[in-house]
C-alpha cells in the first residue's frame, strides 16, 4: 500500500519514538525549539487517539509515535521501544539553522538538557547537542562555510574520502 503525495520509492522513513501518550507533547517541542511544522496526525480507528503525529522540520518529514507499552515494559517483546535513559539511543539527529544560540535557547527552555555546549568547530561551524525531553540526542549546527573535500581535510578533521 502506499499513501499519494506520502510516500515515495526513493525516501527514507523515520519513526522517533517516545513514551506512549507523550507523542503530541514531542510534537510540541520539535515545532516549538525547531521551528517544525506538522502536516498530519495519524489517529487510531478505534479509539480515536493520536497514534502518531508527522513532523516536518526543512526537507525531512518523520513521524513521532509513542512507543507500545508492552514494548517498553518487557524488553523482550520484540519492536521499537522508547529511550530508557536520557541520551541513551543509537540515532543521533542532525539539523542546520540559522541562529544556532536562539534554537539551543529554545529548546533549554522546553525542557531540553545541553549535552555539548555551542562552541566553535575545527572546520569552521558552530554547533551544540541536546538531549530532548525525550532522550533523543540532537545535533544542531549553523553552518559557516561550505567547504570542499580537500579544504575540509586539510583542517586536520576526520578524513572524508569520496567513494570510488
Amino acid at each position: 500500500m502506499a499513501i499519494t503525495g506520502l510516500t515515495a520509492h526513493d525516501a527514507l522513513g523515520l519513526t522517533l519514538f517516545v513514551p506512549y501518550g507523550r507523542q503530541e507533547a514531542a510534537a510540541a517541542f520539535y515545532i516549538c525549539a525547531f521551528g517544525a511544522t506538522s502536516p498530519r496526525h495519524w489517529i487510531h480507528p478505534k479509539t480515536g487517539e493520536v497514534a502518531g503525529v508527522d513532523i516536518t522540520i526543512g526537507r525531512a518529514t518523520f513521524t513521532v509515535c509513542g512507543a507500545n507499552p508492552k514494548r517498553d515494559a518487557d524488553p523482550s517483546v520484540p519492536g521499537p521501544c522508547a529511550i530508557a535513559a536520557p541520551g541513551r539511543g543509537s540515532t543521533i539527529f542532525q539539523i542546520c539553522v540559522d541562529d544556532l544560540e536562539k534554537t539551543v535557547a529554545r529548546a533549554v527552555a522546553g525542557g531540553a538538557t545541553i549535552r555539548t555546549p555551542v562552541q566553535d568547530a575545527d572546520w569552521g561551524d558552530r554547533v551544540a547537542t541536546i538531549v530532548d525531553p525525550f532522550g533523543h540526542i540532537w545535533s544542531i549546527a549553523a553552518i559557516r562555510d561550505w567547504l570542499s573535500v580537500p579544504d575540509y581535510n586539510a583542517r586536520g578533521n576526520i578524513q572524508l574520502i569520496e567513494a570510488a
